[in-house]
């Protein structure tokens, strides 16, 4: 809803009912999907890394039906490489992968200022940039 040219947006009505949101479920107790999906845990699976979620409502999915965009995946070089993300049967999970990267430990989404994703809960609200090599550059556990 925001504009990258424009740090005041013109939509008004949906930040505010977004922020509404937040106030309803955690101050007066409202049982609705208060945000989109942030990033809660990952685990390296094989040559991909699962991706776990917090707020992922009734279920993950792609904004404009195209293939999740904007995530990253890297290795022990600290190399981030483009990555494909399939959304797990249950909705709940990402496997996020890369045939440059054989050995993964770290991924990464919308890790950019001008990022536009697409991947959201089925609620309608966009998921948060996260890189897991980010501040510590530890690798993920296997």
């Amino acid at each position: 809803i925001g504009d990258l040219k424009d740090i005041h947006p013109t939509n008004k009505f949906d930040v505010g009912e977004r922020l509404a949101r937040w106030a309803l479920a955690d101050r007066y107790g409202k049982d609705l999907v208060k945000s989109g999906p942030l990033f809660q845990s990952a685990k390296v699976e094989g040559e991909a890394i699962r991706v776990h979620f917090e707020h992922t409502g009734s279920g993950l999915t792609s904004r404009d039906q195209a293939p999740l965009s904007l995530f990253e995946i890297g290795g022990a070089d600290g190399a981030f490489h483009a990555a494909e993300a399939t959304v797990s049967d249950d909705g709940k999970t990402l496997l996020v992968r890369s045939t440059q990267v054989l050995q993964p430990d770290r991924v990464r989404f919308a890790w950019s200022q001008t990022a536009q994703p697409n991947l959201m809960n089925k609620e309608g609200l966009p998921a948060g940039a996260f890189n897991t090599a980010w501040p510590s550059d530890q690798p993920l556990p296997r």
